[in-house]
C-alpha cells in the first residue's frame, strides 16, 4: 500500500514524498520504494493533493509490476542445482555448525551425480521433480556403500595362535577371536596382518581380502533428505520455484526421529559394572598417567559429551559450589581442523581430585594464574586432547580389563540410567542432561526408571487407612 506526506519547504512551496512496500527482485526481501513529487504547476494544496494520490496509485502499480516483471526474467534464467547450492552453502558456512556445512557438501556431490547421469545437471532447478527426488533418496534403499577392507578366515588358524595373548597385547579381543573361529566373521584387515606378523603366519594362508557391501541407515538417508529439503525451501522464498519437490518424498516406513530410540541396556553399564570400571581406573591407573584416569571418571560421573569434555578449561568449575559451567563444545573437522560452538548445557560435578591440579603444577609452576588457558582433557604435554583420543583410551582399558565395550557417548547413557535407577526426578535428570526437555529424556530411558506400582498402590492404600 502506497504511503505519502506532503510538506512545504521553506519558500512555502508544497512537495510530497510517496512511499511503497514492495520486494526486491534479487533477493525476494521486503524494501521500501520512494518516490519525491513537486509542485511544478503551482497547484493549491487540494489540487496538488488529488495530484500526488493519483501519483502513488501510479507508483504502487509500477513497483508491483517491476517485481513481477523482474521475476519472469529471473525464472527464464538457468538456475542449477549447482548454483543454487552454491550460495546456500556460503549462507550457512558461518552461521551453521561445521557438521551441517560438511553434510551438505557430501549431499551436493551425490546428489549432483544423481542429476549428471539423468540429464538434469544443467536444467533449472525448477525441472527436479518429487519423482527425480524419491528416484534418489530410494536408490540407498536398493544399494549400499563399499566398506573398508576386511580379512575373511580361509582355514583354521594353527594351534600355537595365542589369543589370551593376543587380546593382552590389545591385536584383537577374546570376543572378535571367538566369532572369527566359530563363526566366520570378518575382521579389519590390519588386525589380521598384525596377527599374523605376531604369530609369524603367512596373511594370503589364511586369510582372503573381502570388500563387504554395507546398508545405508535410515537416518543417514533422512539426513539427506533434510540436507535436500532445506536446499530448496531456499529457493521457494526466493520464488525460483513455487513448491519444495522434497516435501512430498519419503524415506522408509518409520515416523519421527530415529536418533530418538531407547536406549539399550548392551550400551550401558551396569550399577555393578560401573563400580567396577571406576575401581579399574583408580587401582591400575598409574599417577604418571593421571590424565586419562580423571577423563574418563569425568564423563561418566557427570555425563558430558565428548565435545563438551574436550572444550571444558580449569576456569569453567566452581570448586566451591562444585559446578562445572559447559560452555564450549571443542571438536574436530578434517576439512576445518579444530573448532569451538556453543554447547547446550551446565551439570553437577564430583571433586576434581587435588593431585590433578598438582599434576598440572608440576609443568607450569603459574597454573593457578592461568586457569583460563588450560583445557581439563590433555595429553601428558598438557596440550589440548584430540576429541577422538578419549574413545581410543576407553577401548584399551575395557579390551585390558575383559570388560563390555561402552562407548563414551555410552558413559554418558550410563550416567543417565543411574540417575534414574536411584529414583532422581525426571525433571532434575533431563536437565543435567541438557535435553531440550523431559519428553527427550523419558523416550530414551524410560526403561531404566524403577517400577513404582507398589509404591503407587501403597500410596493410594493409605487414603482408605
Amino acid at each position: 500500500m502506497a504511503y505519502f506526506k506532503i510538506t512545504q519547504n521553506k519558500k512555502g512551496e508544497f512537495q510530497a514524498k510517496i512511499q511503497v512496500s514492495g520486494k526486491d527482485v534479487s533477493t525476494g526481501k521486503s524494501k521500501v520504494f520512494t518516490m519525491r513529487v513537486y509542485n511544478t504547476d503551482n497547484l493549491t494544496e487540494a489540487k496538488f493533493k488529488k495530484q500526488v494520490e493519483k501519483t502513488a496509485i501510479s507508483f504502487e502499480e509500477e513497483v508491483l509490476r517491476a517485481y513481477r516483471d523482474g521475476k519472469e526474467q529471473l525464472r527464464s534464467k538457468v538456475l542449477t542445482f549447482a548454483e543454487l547450492m552454491r550460495e546456500w552453502k556460503a549462507g550457512i558456512k558461518s552461521g551453521l555448525s561445521i557438521n551441517y556445512y560438511e553434510r551438505a557438501e557430501k549431499v551436493e556431490h551425490i546428489f549432483g551425480e544423481f542429476l549428471e547421469q539423468n540429464g538434469l545437471a544443467d536444467k533449472p532447478i525448477s525441472a527436479i521433480t518429487v519423482r527425480d527426488v524419491q528416484r534418489f533418496l530410494s536408490s540407498f534403499t536398493t544399494s549400499g556403500y563399499k566398506s573398508s577392507p576386511k580379512a575373511r578366515l580361509k582355514k583354521p588358524l594353527p594351534k600355537k595362535v595365542n589369543f589370551r595373548q593376543l587380546a593382552r597385547e590389545n591385536v584383537i579381543d577374546r570376543c572378535a577371536s571367538y566369532n572369527l573361529n566359530k563363526k566366520g566373521a570378518n575382521i579389519e584387515k590390519e588386525t589380521a596382518e598384525m596377527l599374523c606378523d605376531r604369530c609369524g603366519l603367512a596373511y594370503d594362508e589364511y586369510f582372503e581380502t573381502v570388500i563387504v557391501e554395507k546398508a545405508y541407515a535410515a537416518e543417514t538417508i533422512k539426513g539427506y533428505r533434510r540436507i535436500l529439503r532445506a536446499l530448496f525451501n531456499e529457493a521457494v522464498r526466493y520464488e525460483w520455484i513455487a513448491k519444495n519437490p522434497v516435501c512430498a518424498t519419503k524415506v522408509g516406513a518409520e515416523k519421527g526421529n530415529t536418533s530418538l530410540r531407547p536406549v539399550a541396556e548392551k550400551e550401558v553399564f551396569t550399577v555393578k559394572e560401573a563400580r567396577a570400571f571406576l575401581r579399574k581406573l583408580d587401582e591400575d591407573i598409574p599417577d604418571d598417567e593421571m590424565h586419562k584416569k580423571v577423563v574418563l571418571k569425568f564423563i561418566l560421573l557427570t555425563g558430558v559429551r565428548n565435545g563438551e569434555m574436550c572444550g571444558l578449561k580449569w576456569s569453567d568449575i566452581d570448586f566451591d559450589k562444585k559446578v562445572v559451567h559447559i560452555k564450549r563444545n571443542r571438536l574436530y573437522s578434517k576439512q576445518f581442523g579444530y573448532y569451538e560452538k556453543e554447547p547446550k548445557t551446565k551439570t553437577s560435578v564430583r571433586d576434581i581430585p587435588k593431585k590433578y591440579m598438582d599434576w598440572f603444577r608440576l609443568a607450569d609452576e603459574e597454573f593457578d594464574e592461568h586457569l583460563d588457558e588450560y583445557y581439563l582433557a590433555v595429553n601428558v604435554y598438557r596440550q589440548p586432547l584430540y576429541p577422538q583420543s578419549i574413545g581410543q583410551w576407553l577401548t584399551f582399558y575395557e579390551r585390558k580389563w575383559g570388560m563390555k565395550h561402552v562407548t563414551c557417548h555410552g558413559l554418558r547413557h550410563t550416567y543417565c540410567s543411574l540417575l534414574l535407577a536411584q529414583n532422581v526426578p525426571i525433571q532434575t535428570v533431563s536437565r543435567y542432561m541438557g535435553h531440550s526437555d523431559s519428553t527427550v529424556t523419558l523416550k530414551v530411558y524410560c526403561h531404566f526408571i524403577p517400577d513404582t506400582q507398589d509404591v503407587a498402590i501403597s500410596a493410594l492404600s493409605r487414603l482408605t487407612d
